[in-house]
């Protein structure tokens, strides 16, 4: 038999004994036999404070809601399909995210965009109806003998403290406070499925991992990992008690036959079947949409991204600057961008660094680039180099040191090449993406074409509007 498969979600399982599923993924839990699973809301950037409590900018308000439903629908698909869901009662977070609606009021310049938001919880995640409150302590009673969780609590109870108390409809309550009978552990449980709701493990992260030279976090080290083993086997013996408490003998072939079958049975099948074609439907129309949210944010790959993305993001900067734009590869030579307006013939070079500054490699490659094009029998000028760097990628824009080493700002000002930061190039691209204005597009090309040997300037954009403020949903 094929080793049982645990999954974790939000609760870094240590040692590294179990796949570990990103927050952000859209991985089913159907192929697990185990799920651990942890509400959390700290993935995701917070924009401003409203209220005494984060506000997520637009597009983290999206993310939370969009991976929020996924694991709602998730947790349920597998509690359904016979699996045992571990919930770790984490301190729930709570937030408050854009709802996507906009009030105005005001008219010209006077006019005024509110952004309403509303409360949003980490249990969002959850597919329960429960009441969740966060209190924390040690002093925990098991109700009754435990039964089935009785080894794994004997086992890990002293790292269980409680981070919150829940209310709902309960199969059984199973863990409550010494002091006030409030329950802070209980379980759901239909046909083969059971939800767990527990008080989550926590352990001493520093006695488990291993640092770099430079005092970074780098693995896991042994005593993590044996600690990860005994968790992960309490985890599977804790299951197999649940399964041989609700095993159901599958039902033989020959019962299966018509002669044996309920009119009910034909009648319910036939529903299931209809609402998996409207699954697959709602499934393909969602890959579409994710397919034009992902064209949709290209733009951002100017901060961050690197190679053919950075590429592809700085081609749809400059096209929506009014360039024509194209990648190019003539012979042996591949340039990266050649992009042609009224202003001149530019070619460009683009590159994203990690860590470091964008260094005299890769003018050099382009300074050759500019000589290859300049010698191909269609090309009668000599083209304007620009040279893209996203420098420092990794790190928040308003943080990073010089993007371009001073070797490389030298060796620009000698053989008049334009240097551009990626990042630089978002707020005209993500402007002129709203609205077309030509004369706008037109003083950002020309900032290219002036600024032969140094960095360029874009202009600002134009504003058209006040900045919007927050307000909760009533």
């Amino acid at each position: 038999m094929p080793a049982r498969k645990i999954f974790a979600v939000g609760y870094e399982f240590p040692g590294g004994e179990v796949e570990q599923i990103p927050y952000d993924s859209d991985r089913s839990l159907l192929d697990a036999d185990v799920i651990l699973f942890e509400p959390s809301l700290q993935y995701y950037s917070q924009g401003d404070w409203y209220q005494g409590k984060p506000s997520l900018s637009d597009h983290a308000s999206f993310s939370v809601r969009r991976h929020a439903a996924h694991w709602s629908s998730e947790i349920k698909d597998a509690f359904e399909a016979g699996k045992t869901v571990i919930i770790f009662l984490a301190k729930p977070k709570e937030v408050y995210v854009d709802t996507g609606e906009r009030r105005h009021s005001g008219t010209g310049r006077n006019r005024q965009t509110t952004r309403v938001v509303s409360e949003y919880s980490s249990y969002k995640a959850i597919p329960l109806t429960i009441k969740v409150q966060a209190r924390s302590g040690q002093e925990i009673s098991p109700v009754g003998d435990l039964n089935y969780l009785a080894p794994y609590w004997k086992e890990f109870a002293e790292l269980s403290p409680y981070e919150a108390t829940i209310e709902a409809e309960f199969t059984e309550q199973l863990l409550k406070t010494k002091s006030g009978g409030r329950t802070v552990g209980a379980s759901i449980r239909s046909g083969r499925g059971t939800l767990l709701l527990l008080p989550p493990i926590r352990y001493d992260e520093d006695s488990f991992t291993n640092y770099g030279d430079d005092k970074e976090p780098d693995t896991w080290n042994e005593r993590s990992q044996v600690f990860g083993r005994k968790l992960a086997s309490a985890i599977l013996e804790l299951d197999k008690a649940l399964r041989s408490e609700s095993e159901e003998t599958p039902t033989p072939n020959w019962a299966q036959t018509d002669s044996y079958r309920l009119p009910e049975e034909a009648e319910i099948e036939a529903k299931i079947a209809k609402k998996l074609k409207q699954i697959a439907s709602a499934q393909e129309q969602r890959r579409k949409l994710e397919r034009s949210l992902r064209e949709a944010g290209k733009l951002r790959g100017l901060l961050f991204e690197r190679g053919k993305q950075l590429e592809g993001s700085v081609l749809e900067a400059l096209r929506l600057m009014g360039f024509s734009t194209k990648n190019l590869t003539a012979g042996e030579s591949e340039f990266d961008a050649v992009f042609v307006s009224e202003e001149g013939r530019f070619l460009g070079e683009v590159e994203g660094k990690d860590n470091r500054a964008i260094n005299i490699d890769k003018l050099s490659q382009l300074e050759r680039n500019l000589q290859e094009d300049f010698a191909r029998d269609d090309v009668d000028h000599y083209a304007q180099g620009v040279l893209f760097g996203n420098a420092f990628r990794l790190t928040a824009v308003e943080d990073r040191a010089d993007f371009f080493t001073e070797k490389c700002q030298s060796g620009a000002a000698r053989s008049r090449i334009a240097l551009v930061r990626t990042p630089d190039l978002f707020p005209p691209a993500r402007y002129l993406g709203e609205i077309n204005n030509k004369a706008y597009a037109k003083s950002c090309r020309v900032a290219i074409q002036g600024a032969a040997g140094s960095v360029v300037v874009f202009p600002s954009p134009p504003t058209h509007e006040h900045d919007p403020v927050d307000t909760v949903e009533d």
